[in-house]
């Protein structure tokens, strides 16, 4: 699965496409664009859709200002009932309207839940933006939502990237802080002071991860041990430095949770990303469209050989109508011609021996296979026997003759002539063994 991962920032459109499958991922390819007053995010947004193949799931990270949080304490740990209680566990616990927001949930430890909010007019802004500019997310959220994937980052940290704060506990996401201006160790220290004040367990070191957090990395007065992250050795093949980490380490980490199914989507209630059922629904008309076309030429084929199988059996009743009023020119109406013609045939077998003319036919009939299509002559003198009819080719007749060695002790292959429908006409002559007729 290809995922697309755009981060919008105020100054800078960082873009990565990942392919993840369940044994690697591979960086497809990376884009930063500055962006500028000559240079739109519009014009940016332009610019990947155009040289943008295939059909990858966009997912469109969002600066953290437009989100807010709250931790809630639930009596079960089922991430589904809790999506459907917390509207009515927030209602009134916070300012705004719920029906005014779209929600996100995440498990931070037991019993204990992260929930995340944003303005619905704010989240439907940006989607209109980038979907008129070519490109629509079918995922929207936040790259500090998915840390819990971010790759070298141990389990229990604080995490800076020079414009957020986060807490990791456990390996999940139990604070984050945004600040509209690049940190000092100053904000660190009062944030991480408050939290402790409000019960919260201050994690052991302060990891350093980003572009934005460089600035901080040679402070002295920051209030934990600082630790900056770098390219894990598993992930070396993917990214080729540590600047290269730094940048897309966070994507990278969006991407991993889109595969996990964990990254908090805002796409939801109206907001909810309907072009793929829309193309869904659209394949699914042509694939109906195409069963019952092909149902409908299996009728149409059923019908064409019902109607040869009753042409056929018309045709075959006329040729035993015929061949019955030949043998019985006296009779004004057959009773049942089949049984009546056998019957005269048993009578006339019954007038020669038991070895006569027709066991010599039986045995011709027998011989002559499915490749000989009739013999219409047949004439017996003696124990010389002459022989006409059609068969499907030159080789049929052959091996016809072939198959009459142990019936004669000559045969002699006459004239074979080809017919213009493809088939020949043959004539054999023969002497019978002694003691066939």
């Amino acid at each position: 699965m290809d995922y697309l991962i755009l981060q919008a920032e105020e100054k800078r459109l960082t873009v990565a496409r990942f392919g993840i499958t369940r044994r690697s991922t591979e960086l497809v390819g990376a884009l930063s664009i500055a962006l500028s007053e000559e240079n739109s995010l519009a014009g940016a947004i332009q610019k990947v859709a155009e040289n943008m193949e295939g059909s990858p799931r966009v997912v469109l990270c969002l600066p953290l200002t437009l989100f807010a949080q709250r931790s809630v304490s639930l009596p079960f740990n089922d991430l589904r009932k809790v999506r459907e209680v917390l509207p009515a566990h927030l209602q009134g616990e916070i300012a705004l309207p719920v029906e005014d927001l779209t929600l996100g949930i995440l498990k931070a430890e037991d019993g204990k839940f992260l929930a995340l909010w944003a303005r619905k007019t704010d989240i439907g802004r940006a989607i209109e933006r980038f979907r008129e500019a070519g490109i629509e997310p079918q995922i929207v959220s936040s790259i500090p939502f998915a840390l819990a994937k971010l790759p070298g980052v141990p389990p229990d940290c604080a995490i800076c990237d020079g414009n957020s704060l986060a807490l990791l506990k456990g390996g999940r996401l139990t604070y984050f802080r945004a600040f509209n201006s690049d940190m000092t160790a100053p904000m660190i220290a009062t944030t991480l002071s408050a939290l402790e004040l409000s019960g919260e367990t201050i994690p052991p070191r302060l990891c350093l991860v980003g572009q934005g957090a460089k600035g901080l990395s040679d402070v002295d007065n920051l209030p934990l041990p600082v630790e900056k992250v770098e390219v894990p050795p598993e992930l070396g093949h993917l990214f080729k430095n540590d600047e290269t980490f730094h940048q897309l380490a966070g994507l990278y980490a969006v991407a991993q949770a889109s595969y996990a199914g964990t990254l908090p989507d805002f796409r939801q209630g109206e907001l909810s990303w309907t072009a793929g059922d829309a193309k869904l629904r659209k394949k699914l008309l042509l694939t109906g469209i195409l069963a019952v076309a092909v149902m409908a030429l299996l009728f149409v084929s059923e019908g064409i050989r019902y109607r040869a199988a009753v042409t056929d059996i018309s045709s075959l009743n006329k040729s035993i109508s015929a061949i019955y009023r030949e043998i019985f020119p006296t009779r004004v109406k057959a009773v049942d011609e089949i049984s009546e013609t056998k019957g005269e045939i048993k009578k006339l077998s019954g007038v020669t021996n038991s070895n006569g003319y027709l066991d010599i036919l039986k045995k011709l009939a027998e011989a002559k296979g499915n490749t000989i299509n009739g013999l219409y002559e047949a004439e017996l003198e003696g124990r010389s026997l002459r022989i006409k009819g059609d068969a499907r080719s030159a080789q049929a007749v052959n091996e016809f003759k072939a198959a009459l060695a142990p019936l004669m002790v000559v045969s002699e292959l006459g004239e074979v002539k080809s017919r213009p429908d493809g088939m020949v006409s043959f004539s054999l002559t023969g002497t019978l063994k002694e003691g066939t007729k």
